[in-house]
């Protein structure tokens, strides 16, 4: 019989209920008594069970009856022993129905063996059990409904999980039934559920890990940064688990002795604990190696090894699985994930921080003593709590200092924390700290002070110029739980942050700021230029708002930061002049720098990367000398300087990579580029002056991306543009007079002639045309004629990847369009064709196709297998949509179809939906970024499978913890919505927020330019658990459950100014629920998507969720 997991710890540390007995006997004393009964009793108690026996509980000359069912009712547990003469018994058959009642009211678990009877017998009421009935029944004629209560029952009880005896030694099965009693009890007997808040949710992850009845070896690791409650939750697994192995043991501080005494200590303690030895003598490390090998390879054992900071410690102290006996479980806690992969652990339980109604519970208990704080301390408590940010050290620290403390006392402290933050908490943050390379503690202390929250490739990119090897730092980092990346943002937990921050403001006394490495408050970066007292200390600042212009700053301040090698300032109203900058900046990003040009002084040979983004600059230098200097610049961003005049002659940077210039309107020519920049990867001329690209642009061999999007005076491309087979992005939208030309063939390039369209596209990977109306250009043009010409010069374009020509007036699409084998996205909205070309099919790599407002589209054709997205809004002539179901796909085609007034009822659109839903355990296809899947359709009904329905905007549900926890997939949801009367119709967000017990989640569902809605609409929306856990205080959510076990569980539809949510319908989607779709679900025949018979008859079969 296998043990049940930590649900019994669940129900246990939620309820304040106190068991008199472990366990009550049933039984049938001529049968058992003396035999049986007696030797299990025996055992129960030898084990330190408290065991009920009516023969021995009960005082002489009492009534028995009341006594023996307030003693079922102060009992944990029911072993129910099933005998031939068991149902005789009217005594043990009103037994057996108060101990069932107990079951199903007071948590009661109930265990039956079936001694000398066959299970099937109890059940059915054969045998002796169908006699003893018949002789109730006869005896008992007035009284049928006691009959029919004890058949009920003893068929109920049969059905449960238990021993029986057939075949097998009385003494074994007494053995296995103390086991699973003794291991139930663990569960649920030594829970201070007061001094472990949020325990019982993460020992049952835990525990699942574990696999406690599987019988191999299994090693699992628990990672986390300090003071997570890593050691807490390792040791409450291990109390809980620790009977059910041979030998045990919980080594503490493995990096602190591994520190102090080496690992031969450690391993002393390991064979002690598990061998059951005193004093064992283990000569040297390799005699324990092999001492641990041989010694517990038979061994059934239980080993945690807390604190791990070093693979050597695991190999030296039980280097492979295959040392220890079957079903042994080794726990490792570290704060490095790296070392856990490398010793290749089973699987990896990330401790979690606490979330905000937890921390509240933890802080208040330490604070008060009480749950509840008195209400003048509320909006302290939630202060403090939000300081601590999840942290459960942090949380019992603060909680616990400002214990019996005045609400005086406890603001003075909240306002210190700001400055000198709880030496407790940091010292045991820093431990991570202290064991980092020198890079990569420059790079903790990099984005603590500076670069918190910002995206994974600008950091990378400043850490590179100031030569860290970011990429092998930031995992390091990433692996001792120091960072983590939230999508592309890279983030560290406050306190850590404040504990990096507060070994930079401990390099020198308060009052004195030029003597730190890093400047990053804007009081001290103001005091340091108002005074002029910049040291050469000073290697980092970064800017972000000084709330005055900054023209009080000494012009010279720079002078004296000769080491200063990162400066950003984000300030863009900081009127701040420099005479000076510093000559080692790498990296230089000045937000609307005030001044015409840079200093005369700065010499910026070291510089990598300049960026002068919206500034007043008008040139960089006045001499040419400087740029000659620039022998390391990779980037060059000068977007948006509008008053940029001039740029050198010819650039000869040879290291450059990036060259932006973005809506520097005042630019009209670009220089020629030397012959050795071939690292040049990206050119943005967008929103230049520019008539022409310079002829060297050829020399760019390595050019992947040209933007030269409304580059309005554009008129031609160079002739050794064309031989730039390398070229993968071109976008030439709003490019005016450059596409006239192209689509009148007329020439172009400097020499006068045109090159064919195959040899000037051929290899590019993607064109923007961004919509604009090619025809007609002129009225009294040859139209069709140039039509031809650009759609021939299109359509030979074999490798490209995007294609738009919304907007240009095209009465059909050829079928050479099949030409483009390689096309990913097409765009063909706007346009007048009624159909599209049968040859589209044989685009197989084709994903996105858009036919938006194309008013004379009737019908699709059979579209790619690939396809994963269809847009056709405002495509009013659209009356049927091809059969888009894959059975044997991983992934079905969203689809967006709005204002579509002939589909109006064609609600088939809901068989692709529970497609997607059937398919979603084992995840939806990378075709769908973050979990999520749509439909958006013309409709006005929900359908009755969507279990909750509201009118209005919101629903919300109760869903059970432990539903939630194991077997949930997804979430669907269903929204109705229609125009706003009296509001013009128009593109707006229609946006659906989720809420676990009323707070709201990051991640919200929008459907946004994707509909116009003209009449009402429906919106079917499925999202994976990846898509809503995408964010730390979401998980955290998730895993809270109110006192009864339930979660809240809803959804809110925002109405926006055009459209108006009529009714929304919402239902957690569980494993069960895929396997009755497979059931109900009947395939759609016909080829067009249309509403199959039984749908709605089937959709009624299916569960409903409570």
């Amino acid at each position: 019989m296998s043990t049940q997991g930590a649900s019994l710890l669940s129900s246990s540390s939620s309820s304040s209920r106190r068991w008199i007995y472990d366990v009550f006997l049933s039984f049938r004393g001529e049968d058992t008594r003396n035999s049986f009964t007696d030797h299990l009793y025996a055992a129960l108690q030898r084990s330190g069970i408290s065991t009920f026996r009516d023969n021995e509980k009960l005082e002489r000359g009492k009534s028995i009856a009341p006594e023996l069912l307030k003693a079922i009712e102060e009992s944990r547990f029911a072993i129910v022993i099933l005998s031939r003469n068991y149902a005789f018994s009217t005594w043990c058959l009103d037994e057996l129905a108060k101990i069932i009642q107990c079951m199903k009211e007071m948590e009661m678990t109930v265990l039956p063996i079936f001694y000398k009877v066959d299970p099937s017998d109890v059940r059915n009421q054969k045998g002796t059990f169908a006699q003893a009935f018949a002789k109730h029944e006869k005896c008992l004629k007035g009284n049928t409904e006691n009959v029919q209560t004890w058949r009920a029952m003893l068929s109920e009880v049969a059905n449960f999980s238990g021993w029986h005896l057939q075949d097998r030694p009385e003494a074994e099965v007494i053995e296995d039934v103390v086991e699973v009693i003794l291991n139930k009890l663990s569960y649920t007997l030594f829970i201070d559920t007061k001094e472990l808040v949020g325990i019982t949710s993460r020992v049952e992850k835990l525990m699942s890990h574990l696999a406690i009845e599987s019988n191999g070896v299994r090693v699992i690791g628990i990672r986390g940064i300090g003071g997570m409650g890593k050691t807490t939750l390792a040791r409450v697994v291990y109390k809980m688990i620790s009977n059910q192995f041979e030998a045990c043991s919980f080594i503490s501080n493995v990096r602190e002795v591994y520190e102090k005494c080496g690992i031969l200590q450690l391993q002393q303690t390991l064979l002690n604990d598990l061998l059951n030895l005193r004093d064992i003598k283990v000569k040297d490390v390799d005699d324990g190696v092999f001492m641990i090998k041989n010694r517990l390879l038979h061994k059934k054992i239980l080993l945690v090894l807390d604190d791990v900071n070093e693979l050597d410690q695991l190999n030296k102290l039980v280097a492979k699985h295959d040392w220890l006996g079957p079903g042994s479980r080794v726990i490792i806690t570290t704060r490095d994930v790296h070392v856990l992969m490398s010793y290749k652990v089973n699987d990896i339980y990330e401790a979690r921080g606490f979330s905000n109604e937890e921390a509240l519970i933890l802080f208040n208990s330490k604070a008060f003593n009480e749950e509840h704080p008195p209400e003048d301390y509320l909006e302290l408590c939630q202060a403090f709590v939000d300081y601590a940010n999840g942290l459960p050290l942090a949380t019992e620290v603060l909680g616990s200092f400002l214990y019996k403390r005045s609400s005086y006392e406890w603001k003075s402290e909240l306002d210190r924390l700001k400055e000198f933050p709880e030496r407790k908490i940091l010292d045991v943050l820093q431990i991570s700290f202290d064991g980092l390379q020198q890079t990569e503690k420059e790079i903790f202390l990099h984005i603590a002070c500076f670069l918190n929250y910002r995206n994974q490739e600008t950091i990378i990119a400043i850490l590179d110029c100031l030569e860290l090897y970011p990429e092998i730092g930031l995992r390091v980092l990433a692996d001792k739980s120091l960072i983590k990346y939230q999508g592309n943002q890279l983030w560290m937990h406050d306190l850590i942050q404040e504990m990096g921050r507060d070994i930079v403001r401990k390099e020198c006394p308060k009052d004195q700021p030029e003597k730190r490495s890093r400047l990053w408050l804007s009081e001290d970066i103001d005091n340091v230029f108002t005074n002029n007292t910049g040291t050469e200390a000073i290697q980092g600042i970064v800017l972000t708002f000084l709330g005055t212009e900054g023209a009080h700053w000494n012009r010279g301040s720079f002078s004296k930061m000769n080491r200063l090698k990162l400066l950003i300032i984000e300030d863009s109203h900081l009127m701040y002049d420099p005479k000076y900058l510093p000559n080692d900046l790498r990296f230089l990003n000045w937000h609307g720098y005030p001044s015409k040009n840079l200093p005369t002084s700065f010499l910026p040979n070291k510089l990598i990367e300049l960026h002068l983004c919206f500034s007043n600059i008008e040139r960089l230098w006045t001499d040419t000398k400087y740029w000659e200097m620039l022998k390391k610049l990779a980037v060059l961003n000068l977007e948006g300087c509008k008053n940029l005049k001039s740029l050198p002659r010819k650039f000869e940077i040879e290291s450059l990579k990036i060259l932006i210039l973005s809506d520097c309107s005042k630019i009209n020519t670009i220089p020629e580029f030397g012959e050795n920049m071939g690292r040049v990867t990206e050119l943005h001329f967008d929103g230049t002056a520019i008539t022409k690209l310079p002829t060297s642009i050829g020399n760019l061999s390595g050019l992947a991306s040209l933007n030269v999007r409304d580059c309005k005076n554009l008129m031609s491309l160079p002739s050794t543009f064309f031989n730039m087979t390398w070229l993968k992005d071109l976008n030439l939208c709003g490019c005016s007079k450059l596409l006239e030309n192209l689509g009148r063939g007329e020439s172009v390039d400097v020499n006068g002639q045109m090159p064919s369209s195959s040899a000037i596209f051929e290899t590019f990977k993607k064109i923007a045309f961004g919509g604009f109306q090619i025809l007609p250009f002129n009225p009294m043009s040859r139209s069709s004629e140039s039509m031809g010409l650009l759609l021939s010069s299109l359509f030979g374009l074999s490798s490209l990847r995007k294609l738009n020509l919304s907007n240009c007036n095209l009465k059909e699409i050829p079928n050479d369009i099949a030409c483009l084998s390689f096309l990913q996205k097409l765009n063909l909205s706007g346009n007048n064709f009624g159909c599209l070309p049968e040859s589209i099919t044989q685009l197989s790599n084709l994903n996105y196709l858009r036919v938006d407002n194309c008013a004379s589209l009737q019908s699709f054709p059979k579209l790619p297998l690939n396809i994963g997205y269809i847009f056709g809004f405002g495509c009013s002539s659209l009356e049927t949509v091809p059969d888009l179901l894959r059975p044997s796909s991983s992934f079905e085609p969203k689809l967006f179809l709005s204002s579509c007034s002939k589909l109006t009822g064609n609600q088939g659109f809901i068989d692709l939906f529970f497609a997607v839903v059937k398919k979603s355990p084992q995840g939806l296809s990378p075709n769908y970024k973050g979990g999520r899947y749509d439909v958006v359709f013309p409709g006005t009904e929900i359908s009755e499978w969507f279990s909750h329905q509201c009118m209005g905007d919101k629903v919300n549900i109760m869903e059970p913890f432990s539903h939630l926890c194991n077997d949930w997939i997804g979430i669907a949801v269903c929204v109705v919505f229609g125009p706003h009367s009296h509001h013009q119709i128009q593109n707006n967000p229609v946006i659906c927020t989720l809420s676990i017990n009323g707070k709201y989640m990051h991640h919200a569902a929008s459907i946004a330019e994707w509909v116009v809605a003209s009449s009402d609409h429906i919106w079917l929306l499925y999202l994976l658990p990846q898509y809503l856990l995408e964010w730390e205080e979401d998980r955290k959510s998730v895993w809270e459950c109110n006192a009864n076990g339930f979660r809240e569980i809803g959804i809110k539809i925002d109405n926006n100014p055009t459209s108006l949510v009529k009714k929304c319908g919402l239902r957690v989607v569980y494993k069960k629920d895929i396997e009755d779709l497979n059931r109900s679900m009947v395939q759609c025949s016909n080829n067009s998507i249309i509403l199959y018979e039984g749908l709605k008859e089937s959709l009624n079969l299916w569960p409903m969720g409570n």
